[in-house]
């Protein structure tokens, strides 16, 4: 009963939101179906269909429920609790306040601060709520993965180990030691030891990225430059306003805002 009525009533609720509602939400679900058909995966074949249940038992072992929330609860008081109390010494956000950028009226964190006070004398407060309840938002969009994420886990095995191998492999985690290590994988793999260490190698990530972007411009060198507007001939300008159905003064703006910013973010 209850999935007929939710049929019917899912048109009268898109029907109540705004016209502007309604397109947002469809180009989220075609960007949704997009991405979706991006990590489309074959299907199983008769073989692996076969050892999926066995898979799905040796992959139960190491995400019993409950791992993903246990190990975002972990998470954020481990690798993400300096950042949420980074982000809560950092202050209000001016803009939530007055609608202004701190850079854009160049005042003190101090003066900040009295600005947030005076709008908002619970600013802090409501920061520390907002913090809690994103933490507590997170867990139960985690623990809602959950099936999923086994699902697939469980699909992927079937897929990557043969029968003897998941044989093997529920064996090893049946016994006292294999049962610890497969309940505490997820949890290990996502530890904030294991986070911080990835994190401390960002320094030399983007000396890479850095390097990458300089080897882009040698790459890109021998390329002509894009076309500017000035540099488009009256035909190309004609063709471009028809295709786009924009004037030629809101083309030529908006090819001087992509250059700017195509010289502001660099090759990437």
């Amino acid at each position: 009963m209850k999935k007929w009525m939710l049929a019917l009533g899912a048109p009268l609720v898109l029907a109540a939101q705004p016209v502007s509602a309604q397109k947002d939400s469809a180009e989220d679900a075609q960007a949704m179906a997009t991405l979706m058909e991006a990590f489309a995966a074959e299907p199983l074949t008769p073989e692996e269909e076969a050892r999926l249940p066995l898979a799905e038992t040796v992959v139960a072992k190491m995400l019993p429920p409950g791992s993903m929330k246990k190990v975002m609860d972990s998470t954020f008081g481990g690798l993400m609790g300096p950042f949420m109390d980074m982000a809560a010494a950092a202050g209000p956000n001016l803009v939530d306040h007055i609608g202004y950028e701190e850079s854009e009226l160049e005042i003190s964190e101090e003066k900040v601060k009295e600005v947030a006070a005076i709008v908002d004398p619970n600013w802090q407060e409501r920061q520390k709520r907002e913090m809690a309840l994103m933490q507590s938002a997170i867990g139960e969009v985690m623990e809602a993965m959950e099936p999923a994420m086994r699902k697939g886990m469980s699909e992927a095995y079937a897929v990557t180990f043969t029968d003897a191998e998941l044989t093997d492999l529920n064996a090893f985690f049946s016994t006292e030691t294999g049962a610890s290590f497969a309940s505490k994988s997820y949890e290990l793999a996502n530890d904030p030891r294991v986070m911080g260490a990835a994190m401390s190698t960002l320094p030399s990530m983007m000396e890479q990225f850095a390097a990458i972007g300089e080897q882009m411009k040698v790459a890109m060198a021998d390329l002509p430059a894009r076309k500017t507007f000035e540099t488009l001939s009256a035909s190309e300008k004609a063709r471009l306003v028809a295709l786009t159905g924009l004037s030629e003064e809101d083309l030529e703006i908006g090819m001087e805002v992509a250059a700017e910013t195509a010289a502001e973010d660099g090759p990437f």
